[in-house]
């Protein structure tokens, strides 16, 4: 069994994906205005079906948080083929002028699964997390609330 930690180059070159930053993977992103910052309830529990249905969540206009988030997207995201076995805590949705355009997720569980990642083209690229990145997200975690439909994503 393979962890999220596994950084394997031979594994990642043999998916013959480049490895670039999530800004070069989409360039939109170094224009975000906004963010929402999603926080699944019971992200380990038993249902591994639905465990995203239920979330509370914060909106980012910031510009510290936004520059938080800039400075993981200049990490270097490594591409592969199919998704890591292990599951997000949350999603940032990332806006320009009101429309959605992109979502990153993220893990700080940091014994087992630590990342953030995104999809393009088909494809997972993945990037560790830092310490900054991980401290914001715990300070933003009790600001969020649920949304008006309760948070179940309906």
């Amino acid at each position: 069994m393979s962890s999220c930690n596994d950084n394997n180059p031979k594994k990642q070159k043999e998916t013959g994906l480049p490895a670039s930053t999530a800004i070069e993977l989409d360039t939109r992103l170094k224009d975000a205005d906004s963010l929402v910052v999603v926080f699944y309830k019971d992200p380990y529990g038993e249902d591994s079906l639905r465990y995203t249905r239920y979330y509370t969540q914060v909106s980012i206009t910031n510009d510290q948080g936004l520059a938080t988030l800039q400075k993981d997207l200049e990490q270097t995201f490594s591409g592969q083929e199919k998704k890591r076995n292990c599951r997000s805590e949350g999603k940032i949705w990332c806006f320009v002028k009101g429309k959605v355009f992109q979502t990153i997720y993220f893990s700080t569980r940091c014994d087992d699964c630590c990342y953030l990642y995104l999809i393009k083209d088909g494809n997972f690229y993945y990037s560790p997390i830092t310490a900054d990145m991980t401290a914001w997200l715990a300070g933003l975690k009790p600001l969020s609330t649920e949304p008006a439909n309760g948070g179940s994503g309906e």
